[in-house]
């Protein structure tokens, strides 16, 4: 009995560390997140470009855009103060963020 206790712990154990190790990646990061001029936002990786939009918290799309490397920038200086939800997008997956505007 303490045998198949303890070979079903060791299961449990193995497959909790399983779980937590084949965790994807995050597909993209956004900084400085409350930001006030810049939006920059960083692929974990990429083989081909990504869509970048943009909407404001009623729906609207208030910028579109092509991410071309793992490393790009958007000038957020004009958009007024609040919450924006950024989407990237390809051909395998769609991912959105929040970003908060000062």
């Amino acid at each position: 009995m303490k045998i198949k206790v303890l070979f079903l712990l060791l299961f449990i154990t193995a497959f909790s560390f399983a779980q937590i190790s084949s965790e994807p990646q995050d597909p993209f990061m956004i900084t400085p997140n409350p930001g006030k001029s810049t939006l920059n936002i960083k692929l974990s990786n990429t083989v081909e470009d990504s869509k970048l939009e943009v909407f404001d918290v009623l729906g609207k799309r208030v910028y579109i855009g092509l991410i071309t490397k793992l490393e790009s920038s958007v000038n957020v200086s004009n958009w007024k103060s609040g919450v924006y939800l950024i989407r990237v997008s390809n051909n395998k997956a769609i991912q959105t963020k929040r970003f908060i505007k000062q």
